[in-house]
Parts: C-alpha cells; structure tokens; sequence
C-alpha cells in the first residue's frame, strides 16, 4: 500500500511540476532573455574626444598591415586593445549594447590578425567596420 502511495505521490508532483512549468516558463524566459544588443549601426553615444584613439590607432594598424609590416601592425593593434580595454569602465555604462557591439568588431580584428592563423584579409575587413561603427557611435 505504501508503495502505491509513492507512486500516487510522485505522479501528483510531476503532474503538478509540469502544470507550473508550463504557467511560468513564459514569465521566466521574458526575464531571462538576452539583453538588448545594438544594432548592426550603433546609436552617436560617445564624444569625438572619447573615440579620437581608437580610431587614430586603427587607422595605424591598417596602415602597417597596407604596409606589410607585421611587428608595427600587431604592436599598434596590442596598443588599440590596451586603449579599448582601458576606457570600458568609463564607456560601457553609456550604452551597453552599443560598446557590446564595438568590442565584438574589435575582437574579430583581434583574432584575425593575432592568432597563430592569420586572416589580413578578415583583420582588415573587422578594423575598417570598426572605424565605421565608431564614427557612427560618436556625436556629431
């Protein structure tokens, strides 16, 4: 008899389980869904003043990599990194998406051109659309 009490038991609490999943998984999954990412074109947020470097030192890892100087381009490259990550506590909390999608295009550079495997090609593509984004998320 106790054995069927069990079984009783533990089929009322999955049933019941379920009937609680399924009334709030909608309201949970709307609090846990991801946050807001910025579009493919980012909002003006930042000064002139606050993106004037990234973009001279952009400009300069382009210019090594045109020039086919491999040490100058990933030294100039470590320098825009260092820059990026130096400004985050002061940049991220304008909008966080806006730097979310920046410091993605950066990491594409990043990757493409200071991995075991480069891609100047992608490297090239990733800094040219960075410079791109970070004129449009500076102010006018």
């Amino acid at each position: 008899m106790k054995s069927n009490m069990k079984k009783q038991l533990a089929i009322t609490c999955i049933g019941l389980a379920t009937l609680l999943s399924a009334a709030f998984v909608p309201a949970v999954s709307a609090q846990t869904a991801a946050p807001k990412t910025a579009s493919e074109t980012p909002a003006p947020i930042y000064t002139a003043a606050e993106t004037k470097e990234f973009k001279a030192l952009a400009k300069a890892t382009l210019a090594a990599l045109a020039a086919g100087k491999p040490t100058e381009m990933v030294a100039k490259l470590t320098d825009l990194e260092t820059a990026w990550d130096d400004k985050e506590k002061v940049l991220r909390p304008k909008d966080e998406a806006t730097w979310t999608l920046l410091d993605k295009t950066l990491d594409q550079g990043i990757s493409a051109l200071r991995s075991s495997h480069t891609n100047p090609a992608k490297g090239r593509a990733a800094l040219e659309d960075l410079l791109k984004k970070l004129e449009q998320a500076t102010k006018p």
